[in-house]
């Protein structure tokens, strides 16, 4: 169960980004087995949609798994969350590569065109529909969430304050009433290398 849950003490932020990172996932599982089942007329073509998003998604899987695994251990610092997002950033990149490849191949011969007053939108030679526009959605959204989850490691505490799985460890982004000169005086005072 350590994949499916957070410790209870973990950063809501945390839990938002990987929810929305595994709900990625799970769409793209039910649309796969939609894919396969629904009998449709370009059903090669939308499993050259779909190719990026498995592919994506197993990465994502391993590596939330294991930020998750780090966090209920508390082993979970700053920069072992920032390795973990970029390389899945790395690896979203490399499946896509080899997704856009697949999906290339997947184009069918004849081309479709709109007729005379129709709207919609054709990509690689197919009139999208409905459905094939819900995945291209899924895109957006899946690369979204992975730029969120690395921005979010932008408002974690530093290593030095301990593991970012303990709840208070977010950096305060707000400094309450100060104006940013008063606040600059304040954080220098604090620190070891301004004090006499």
């Amino acid at each position: 169960m350590d994949f499916l849950y957070l410790r209870q003490d973990a950063p809501r932020g945390l839990k938002i980004v990987q929810t929305a990172q595994a709900s990625i996932v799970v769409l793209t599982v039910i649309a796969t087995f939609l894919t396969a089942v629904i009998p449709q007329k370009h059903k090669t073509f939308t499993f050259g949609l779909l190719y990026s998003l498995i592919f994506t998604s197993i990465t994502t899987t391993i590596l939330v798994r294991k930020e998750r695994l780090a966090a209920a251990k508390n082993l979970l610092t700053k920069d072992k969350y920032v390795k973990y997002q970029m390389f899945k950033i790395v690896a979203a990149f490399g499946m896509y590569f080899i997704g856009f490849i697949l999906w290339i191949a997947s184009m069918p011969k004849k081309q479709e065109s709109l007729r005379k007053g129709e709207s919609g939108m054709i990509l690689g030679g197919v009139k999208i529909n409905r459905y094939q526009g819900w995945i291209m959605w899924m895109h957006f959204f899946n690369w979204v969430f992975l730029w969120s989850s690395l921005f979010y490691s932008c408002c974690m505490a530093p290593k030095e304050q301990g593991a970012i799985a303990l709840p208070g460890d977010e950096a305060a982004l707000n400094a309450g009433d100060l104006d940013d000169e008063e606040y600059a005086r304040r954080q220098q005072a604090e620190g070891p290398n301004w004090q006499g």
